[in-house]
């Protein structure tokens, strides 16, 4: 099977994942904090390593990377925590659901208003300068973006609008960029990163982290037991507990600083460039297609791995599903869970098939998909 669907999430994972989700739950199952027999203590420790590990390769401070099921988790935690009656918010037109769904219920059960700002006509990256207009407007208490959209790999550039708009504080969605696009939190001017563990990170699912600066506050979205101060009925004021209540995914999140480790010996630098190339390699090969089109897509851009594409007159689910059935080839067909992107794309309703490579495909990958889209029924080089 050539998998390229690592948008989605990544396949296989990186060595020493299964390893370490295994021996969490054959040496290490206690649960963490909560008592203090060896099991206990084994489990505070592999949960401690990891996030020592996912905070080195983000270039976070340990004391502040927060571990939860998922970036969805952590992006509705900051913003229904952050937004109150009468607040307002400003994010852009390439937003995934998990930005834009809460965004909305807060739009509708608490009033505030959410200023969408439509970037680019081509790619519908929006500038500093437009993101900043559009904060000036009014009292903003919230600037939330993707760091690079999930539909076309274009990069959004964070840090330059993190520094035209504070003091907002900018909140970056960095589900697709984590483990592929190198950024250093600690020295930027971002508020908090929020990514999930089994993208670009490489580890399980049921994963996810946020980084938070130092003066951005959040309140938990989830309170209970953390295992700390257990006579007080509120929640301990102190990071992780105060945002970390209940049993965590041990064994997940073992997994994850596993694959950091992997991550700091390979460098994220090194799989930037390589699935870059790859991305390269598939639209030269594709580029002479009839009727093809590649939505948000300019060429020298900042890209990631993840590139969309239809062609006229095709069935986009019917290919995907071709693809994997005749030549297994995995690719993802649809909206991909960001409406608001495809809309401003002028892809909506039906949406794109995307290419999302990872570490381990290679030139021949490409070069097969290139290959089979060539040989799919009904297409001639002159038709």
């Amino acid at each position: 099977m050539i998998y390229l669907d690592h948008g989605a999430t990544s396949f296989p994972k990186a060595p020493g994942v299964s390893a370490a989700v295994a021996r969490f739950i054959d040496e290490s199952s206690g649960n963490p904090g909560r008592g203090g027999h060896r099991l206990t203590i084994a489990a505070s420790r592999a949960i401690e390593d990891a996030r020592a590990a996912i905070a080195e390769v983000l270039d976070a401070d340990p004391e502040r990377t927060l571990l939860g099921p998922s970036a969805t988790f952590w992006l509705n935690t900051i913003l229904c925590g952050r937004l109150g009656p009468g607040g307002r918010v400003v994010t852009t037109a390439l937003e995934h659901n998990s930005v834009m769904r809460p965004l909305r219920w807060l739009e509708a059960q608490r009033g505030i208003e959410v200023v969408v700002v439509e970037g680019t006509e081509s790619t519908g990256v929006p500038t500093p300068t437009e993101v900043q207009e559009a904060v000036d407007q009014a009292p903003t208490a919230l600037v939330i973006l993707s760091h690079a959209s999930n539909v076309s790999g274009a990069i959004i550039p964070v840090e330059a609008i993190a520094c035209r708009v504070a003091p907002t504080p900018v909140v970056v969605d960095g589900a697709q960029t984590a483990g592929a696009l190198p950024f250093a939190f600690s020295r930027s001017s971002v508020a908090a990163f929020v990514c999930s563990g089994h993208k670009g990170l490489q580890g399980p699912a049921g994963t996810g982290v946020v980084l938070l600066a130092r003066g951005f506050e959040i309140q938990p979205l989830i309170r209970g037991g953390t295992g700390s101060r257990s006579e007080s009925e509120d929640m301990p004021a102190i990071l992780p507990d105060l945002l970390e209540a209940g049993t965590p995914n041990g064994p997940g999140i073992a997994g994850v600083g596993a694959a950091c480790e992997w991550l700091a010996d390979r460098t994220v630098q090194a799989i930037q460039i390589h699935e870059r190339l790859l991305i390269q390699r598939f639209i030269s090969g594709i580029q002479n297609f009839p009727g093809l089109r590649i939505p948000g897509w300019v060429k020298d851009m900042p890209q990631t791995g993840v590139l969309s594409f239809t062609i006229e007159g095709e069935d986009i689910g019917e290919l995907a599903t071709w693809l994997d059935r005749d030549r297994g080839i995995a690719l993802r067909a649809g909206l991909h869970c960001a409406p608001a992107a495809h809309r401003r794309l002028g892809t909506f309703p039906t949406g794109t098939l995307r290419v999302s490579v990872g570490p381990w495909n290679t030139e021949d990958d490409i070069d097969a998909l290139v290959t089979a889209l060539e040989d799919r029924p009904g297409y001639t080089p002159n038709s």
